[in-house]
């Protein structure tokens, strides 16, 4: 299947989707079946609202403030800015996802206009629905299920008018998106954005410096906090310290170069900051189960 958006990092060192055609701002990302090991998604963010699909196994997302377990059939909602991490509950063979994922523009057209001032920034701006599952066994969201299958189809197949369609489809689905953001209003009050913001920036500060010695130390004088107080952020928003997500991220970008290029083993290790490549080893089978030359063999099958 054909890959219609990609994720980079941009300059904020959040993800950034690349979409196929820079002028419909709707993106569909599919499985690749030539790499057919799924590996966890360390948190992130990015602008765009997403609408994941499991077509295979079953995920953990995570949030600031929830866990879903989804499975086969079983689909969510991120909202824009939603810090969130996915996690495979199975074999990774058998792990597959598809995400839809567009910005304000795509529905609202220019920014400011009608539908965006009324429908599309109070939904944005709704911290407390940081995201919404979507269960295959619940009537109501069975019915927004089949609507996002449905998009993926018009998206796969490119029918003339199909551009149309896909817009006009979730014009109709964000309805159903609007009424959960105006439940619970009163919450709002309690979401702390400032901490939000800040977790961020220390985020951003490790992905922009992965291969480079980071420490907490560092990581608080960037937002002018405490060390003490930033392990307390780290464990009260994601669950991990400071040093878990640097090897999260040092991780991914380890398998893009596994997955993308022929460097060895040691030029990788040095590269994503390992230092030695018997080290890069160990972390690596000891979160993924396999070997990095196990791992870049699967690509050749």
């Amino acid at each position: 299947m054909e890959e219609m958006s990609k994720f980079q990092i941009d300059k904020t060192k959040k993800e950034r989707i690349i979409y196929q055609n820079q002028l419909l701002h709707y993106g569909l990302y599919m499985p690749e079946p030539e790499k057919c090991y799924w590996t966890d998604i360390p948190w992130h963010w990015h602008d765009e609202f997403e609408f994941g699909y499991i077509v295979g196994g079953s995920i953990l997302y995570k949030t600031n403030h929830h866990e879903y377990t989804l499975r086969r059939g079983d689909g969510i909602f991120i909202n824009s800015g939603t810090l969130h991490s996915l996690h495979r509950q199975e074999a990774a063979e058998e792990m597959a996802l598809c995400s839809q994922f567009f910005d304000r523009s795509f529905l609202a057209g220019s920014s400011g206009s009608i539908y965006d001032l009324k429908y599309m920034m109070p939904v944005q701006e709704r911290k407390r629905l940081d995201a919404r599952p979507l269960y295959q066994g619940n009537p109501s969201d069975a019915v927004f299920l089949e609507r996002l299958q449905e998009g993926i189809r018009l998206s796969q197949e490119k029918a003339p008018f199909f551009e149309l369609r896909v817009r006009s489809l979730f014009s109709e689905l964000w309805e159903t998106v609007y009424s959960w953001a105006m439940e619970g209003r009163e919450e709002d009050s309690a979401f702390d954005s400032e901490e939000d913001e800040r977790i961020k920036k220390m985020l951003s500060m490790i992905r922009e410096n992965y291969s480079e010695k980071i420490t907490a130390s560092m990581l608080a004088d960037a937002v002018h906090i405490s060390e003490r107080e930033c392990y307390r952020v780290f464990r009260k928003i994601l669950g991990i310290t400071p040093g878990e997500f640097l090897v999260s991220i040092r991780l991914q970008k380890a398998q893009e170069l596994l997955w993308n290029t022929d460097q060895s083993i040691l030029e990788i290790a040095l590269e994503t900051g390992f230092g030695t490549g018997s080290y890069f080893c160990k972390i690596f089978k000891e979160n993924h189960h396999i070997t990095p030359n196990q791992y870049r063999r699967l690509k050749r099958k």
